[in-house]
């Protein structure tokens, strides 16, 4: 799940990151007739890795006939050894795939209900909101149709890793009790975090921890030795140093109220397993719950035909598949049955490119390949001569061929919130107040400067941009209008305000 939203650095998942999932499937032109050749692959990890020595990515493809492919650049950690594919990464919101198999393992095996109401699931004490009669069902939390948003109001912002690691369960369920629905359950597509709700729920039935539960139903079974919530110790003395987009460093990715919704750790071979056994024909055991789990069940969710599965979004090809990130990783698994294909992208680099290099592995004539970063040269100006340099950079840089195009909100954006965790305040307002002038009809901008001006005690300030963002977002019918309704009702209720 990258989870942080204002990181923005994933299409539409992941955890430390708002969560993110896959980018739109376009209908056409269909998947790739073929992967790329090793070196061409390896030269597009060399755009989008700024510094090799201290971060890297793995790329694993599996072709039609059965033959593993897999090409690793980069770097563990700085001053590490090279990648390869027993590195361990985080891998973010993939782990909602492995909660959708646990759920549709327990549904097949006949231990609980697809439409089985949330609220049965969960404590006496946790009320769980329903609307005109209609109660959130399992399937509802685990297709992202809920009702509920992208992330708790009650969960500290701005978001850091620190904040994952407090957060607590019994936060999430007061949360719960207190939240109103927008709309009915099941009425339409809205990424949630929330999924990691499911988790409870699995282990309530199964009388198990969940880190013991998607041990047993789904990495037992396949073999995946190296996938862990906590990992081992041998795989501890593998696993690879995150870092930011920008190269600072990162803490682990430690959440335990989000455990189900970005809580794993693996390596590019266990995840070639997972898989592997997602392209099986097998339709028994756990490769039965593997089918279910990616069948759609809600949507079209958007124009491409896109559907909404157990932890998955399925495609028009015969595909389906999610990415994800934490503050130091990013992954993306795509699997296809129908021709016997999969590409899995893991990197120890929080980003989007893990996701943009795999969905141009797989539709390479509608999604362009990743090119190198605007926002990590905006960054790299603003470390060599401050913000005026940085401003200049962005201005000199956006609309270039050589780089991504920087008409996205996101790029700024990212950095934006780069300078707020290094507390440089003024910077931050002053990046924020440039993306909102060059989006002025888009409302994460305004809503992301309100962040910064609430945190530099400019409360009035505050309020007028979220006052913006949720008057963009309600005109646009942005799906993220709730959070910045929450984050307008804070302000308001923010001392001095």
């Amino acid at each position: 799940m990258r989870l942080h939203r204002h990181a923005a650095l994933l299409p539409l998942i992941s955890l430390a990151a708002s969560c993110a999932s896959l980018p739109a499937f376009p209908r056409t032109p269909a998947v790739a007739a073929s992967f790329p050749s090793d070196d061409s692959v390896r030269a597009m990890l060399a755009a989008i890795v700024p510094d090799p020595q201290r971060h890297g990515a793995v790329v694993g493809i599996i072709e039609p006939d059965g033959r593993r492919r897999i090409v690793a650049y980069g770097s563990a950690a700085e001053g590490g050894p090279p990648l390869n594919a027993e590195s361990v990464f985080e891998i973010g919101s993939v782990s909602k795939a492995f909660a959708g198999v646990v759920l549709a393992d327990m549904a097949r095996r006949g231990e609980l209900s697809l439409a089985e109401p949330l609220a049965r699931l969960l404590p006496a004490g946790v009320r769980v909101p329903a609307r005109n009669g209609r109660e959130i069902t399992l399937a509802d939390l685990a297709t992202h149709t809920s009702g509920l948003p992208a992330m708790p109001g009650n969960f500290p912002r701005p978001e850091n890793a620190s904040a994952y690691a407090s957060y607590t369960v019994g936060q999430m369920y007061d949360f719960l009790s207190s939240y109103t629905l927008p709309r009915d359950p099941g009425e339409r597509y809205e990424y949630s975090n929330l999924v990691a709700l499911l988790g409870e729920t699995l282990a309530t039935r199964a009388a198990k921890p969940y880190a013991v539960v998607v041990q047993e139903r789904v990495l037992a079974p396949l073999g995946m030795t190296s996938t862990a919530i906590t990992p081992t110790g041998e795989m501890e003395r593998r696993m690879t140093r995150g870092s930011s987009g920008f190269g600072d460093p990162q803490p682990y990715f430690v959440a335990p109220a989000f455990t189900a919704s970005g809580g794993l750790r693996s390596t590019m071979n266990d995840m070639l397993r997972f898989a592997e056994a997602n392209l099986s024909p097998d339709t028994s055991g756990i490769h039965g719950a593997l089918r279910e789990s990616r069948r759609g069940r809600f949507g079209p969710f958007n124009s491409d035909g896109d559907l909404s599965a157990l932890g998955w979004a399925a495609d028009s090809a015969g595909g389906a598949g999610l990415s994800g990130g934490t503050f130091g990783y990013g992954a993306y698994l795509y699997v296809n049955p129908d021709e016997h294909r999969a590409i899995v992208v893991l990197t120890n680099l929080a980003g989007r490119e893990a996701t943009l290099l795999g969905a141009h592995l797989v539709y390479p004539s509608a999604v362009p390949a990743p090119k190198r970063s605007v926002a990590r040269a905006v960054v790299g100006a603003y470390r060599a001569g401050g913000i005026d340099a940085a401003l200049a950079r962005y201005r000199a840089l956006r609309g270039t061929p050589a780089t991504r195009s920087g008409a996205e909100p996101s790029e700024l954006n990212a950095v934006g919130y780069w300078l707020l965790r290094r507390h440089a305040l003024d910077d931050a307002i002053a990046i924020f107040r440039a993306n909102a002038e060059a989006f002025p009809r888009e409302p994460n901008p305004h809503d992301s400067l309100g962040d910064a001006l609430l945190a530099a005690g400019r409360i009035e300030e505050a309020v007028r941009s979220y006052e913006r963002a949720v008057a963009l977002a309600e005109a646009g019918g942005d799906p993220k209008v709730a959070s910045y309704r929450e984050h307008l009702a804070a302000a308001r209720r923010a001392p001095g305000s």
